[in-house]
This record gives C-alpha cells, sequence and structure tokens, in this order.
C-alpha cells in the first residue's frame, strides 16, 4: 500500500529535469546541422557528384536538395526544441546515409576521415538526444508540455 501510494505522489521525470549543458549541447547540434544543410546548398554540385557516383545520376533526382531541407529545417527545430525527437529522427537516415556512402567513399575507414568521425559522433548525439529529450528550454517544454498542479504530501 505504501509503494501505491509512493508511486501516485512521486514526481514525473522529464527531460525538464535535465541538465541546463544539454541544452546548450542540443542548441549546438541543432546549429551545425543547419549550418551543414546551408552548406550542402552552398555546394550541390560536390554533394550532387557524390551521389552520383554511388547510384547513377538519372537515379539521385532531388537527393541533394532533400537532404539539404532535412538538415536545415531538422536542425532549426532541434535548436528552438520543436518537436525536437520528430527532428531528431527525420536526421538518422540523412545521417545514416552519409556513414554508409559518403564516409567511406571519402578516404576509407580510418582515423584521418574527419568527415567520418564527425558523422559517427552526431549521430550519437542524435540518438542521446532521442532518449534523454529535448530539455527545460525548448518549444516542447514550455509550450506543447502540459503542466500538472503539484499536490502536497
Amino acid at each position: 500500500m505504501v509503494l501505491a501510494n509512493e508511486l501516485r505522489h512521486s514526481r514525473r521525470i522529464n527531460s525538464a529535469n535535465n541538465p541546463v549543458w544539454m541544452d546548450g549541447l542540443r542548441i549546438l547540434l541543432g546549429l551545425f546541422l543547419f549550418v551543414k544543410g546551408v552548406f550542402f546548398l552552398e555546394h550541390i554540385s560536390d554533394v550532387f557528384q557524390l551521389f552520383g557516383a554511388v547510384q547513377g545520376i538519372s537515379q539521385t533526382g532531388k537527393a541533394h536538395i532533400l537532404t539539404s531541407m532535412v538538415h536545415i529545417v531538422g536542425g532549426l527545430m532541434i535548436a528552438f526544441g520543436m518537436l525536437t525527437r520528430l527532428a531528431l529522427l527525420c536526421q538518422i537516415p540523412v545521417l545514416v546515409g552519409a556513414l554508409l556512402i559518403v564516409g567511406p567513399q571519402q578516404s576509407g575507414i580510418q582515423l584521418a576521415n574527419t568527415e567520418l568521425i564527425l558523422t559517427v559522433f552526431f549521430t550519437g548525439l542524435i540518438l542521446f538526444f532521442m532518449i534523454k529529450g529535448p530539455g527545460r528550454y525548448s518549444i516542447d517544454n514550455k509550450v506543447l508540455r502540459q503542466r500538472q498542479p503539484e499536490t502536497e504530501v
């Protein structure tokens, strides 16, 4: 009976209890993805060449524009903390594609391949924030999360 009472009155643990440094890391992750998307748009011929080397030129279609738009829109959503887990989920196929296609193609799987190391690092960060959540300084926490009145014990 005591356990049931404790479970009923225990505070809910959510991502609003995350430390502030996690919010800063999430914002930096979103800004990095945004800048990477803008970089893809600026160097569209290089990105198109990378996609074309793996597939036939006719099969690439608009993959380079889709990749950059996912990074730009998703990066801003992650930085502001708006529908964060959905934005992170949309980033996973792009980063897995970068791990499988672009990384080994540039200079192989070795320690000197900084692009591959960065991709692995940011994929890990995305998985980390998929688990931990957006944090207290996010639109998800301020607007979308319903406040529960605290009850006295």
